[in-house]
């Protein structure tokens, strides 16, 4: 039976985290299902819808789904969508991610886009976005640890005619050609002008280089660190990565460079947020830096480009960087729409087994994978 959806009340968090611990047990990551005054905050804010199903009757919370709104950007993040055992099956799901993407894609503050990403161990949750009018864009490698560090997919949705304004890429590196080229297939527009895609050697960091020596201080002050990043990258466009802040920055004692970043130590997914004076002023310090992360607790590092941004895709590339999805027409510029690639390196040994991925997901598994054996199996060089 179809269930009525309602706003979640300041007095509804014990029943909601009752839901999530009947769903996950103590392994959910996210404080939206484990930490009361984040849900308090998430639940007050005006930027977030909150929507709960409730079992006629008794009223007991069954079904939950969050929505986030950067208002500025006109982008939104749904999140935490769970189903209590008794409601499976009966389509709640499907009509919590529907009525939700409706809601964020209409109305008087439209987002022009609305993302979200899905789990693999099975290909339930992965369908209800796709039947819900998302687009596959992508999976993440080792992204969230719950019981297991477990690979996650991207889909977004968009309202009507965002995407037929997205920006041209001039060209990108050919490490980037399959993912563009599944990116057209996905969008259901394969005979779309690809970029030019050129084939360029790379210059790779190899093992634990230590760059140029420079001494680096990792500073692990959240409001410091915050503050510090609005004042070393004041351009929002150099500074763009929704829905997080950086809470630690790895600065060169002697100036040259500051890179900020977002870790939780919980399940050891890191954001790369920021760069100042740039990414390029990293140079050949990035794969000591990553390294450096790494020993703090980071097992998975990611960060986002515009797609354009062709000089520091190969920086990335060159450190062990590797496309692992799209989003195109994700930010709005003038009168278009840009389009950006997330990068990812991941620090455990990739474990697909009991990987469950729809077909919509095939080609950019594909591309990641084939990218993978020849960054870390090419055995041409042992054997020459």
């Amino acid at each position: 039976m179809p269930y009525a959806f309602t706003s979640v009340h300041l007095d509804d968090v014990d029943g909601l985290l009752a839901l999530y611990r009947r769903v996950y047990g103590r392994t959910y990551a996210l404080p939206l299902g484990t930490d009361p005054e984040v849900m308090a905050r998430e639940i007050a804010s005006p930027s977030t819808t909150w929507l709960v199903a409730r079992e006629p009757g008794s009223g007991r919370i069954v079904g939950s789904i969050v929505g986030t709104l950067d208002p500025d950007e006109a982008l939104g993040k749904l999140q935490g969508l769970v189903v209590h055992p008794d409601a499976r099956g009966s389509g709640l799901a499907h009509q919590a991610v529907g009525q939700l993407s409706e809601r964020m894609l209409s109305g008087d503050q439209p987002a022009d886009s609305v993302y979200g990403t899905a789990r693999t161990n099975a290909t339930a949750p992965q369908r209800i976005c796709l039947s819900n009018g998302f687009h596959p864009l992508g999976m993440f490698p080792n992204l969230r640890k719950a019981e297991r560090h477990e690979t996650m997919v991207l889909l977004a949705r968009y309202r009507d005619g965002v995407l037929d304004r997205r920006l041209p890429v001039p060209r990108v590196p050919v490490e980037l050609g399959g993912l563009v080229r599944a990116l057209n297939g996905a969008l259901g527009r394969p005979d779309l002008p690809l970029p030019e895609i050129v084939d360029e050697p790379l210059s790779r960091a190899r093992g634990h280089r230590s760059g140029s020596g420079r001494e680096v201080e990792l500073i692990n002050a959240p409001q410091f660190v915050l503050r510090r990043m609005a004042e070393s990258v004041p351009d929002p466009q150099r500074r763009f990565y929704p829905f997080h802040e950086p809470n630690l920055l790895l600065s060169a004692v002697d100036g040259a460079y500051e890179l900020f970043a977002q870790l939780n130590l919980s399940d050891g997914y890191c954001t790369l947020i920021g760069a100042s004076p740039d990414l390029a002023a990293l140079g050949e310090d990035l794969g000591a830096l990553i390294n450096q992360l790494a020993v703090y607790g980071a097992s998975y590092v990611e960060t986002l480009l515009p797609m354009d941004c062709y000089d520091e895709l190969r920086l990335l590339l060159a450190h062990g960087f590797l496309p692992v999805a799209a989003y195109p027409a994700m930010r709005r510029q003038a009168d278009g729409f840009r389009d950006y690639v997330v990068m990812a390196r991941t620090m455990h040994p990739l474990d697909f087994r009991g990987l469950a991925i729809d077909a919509a997901f095939q080609s950019f598994t594909e591309q990641y994978i084939e990218l993978w054996k020849q960054q870390y199996l090419d055995t041409h060089g042992v054997f020459q």
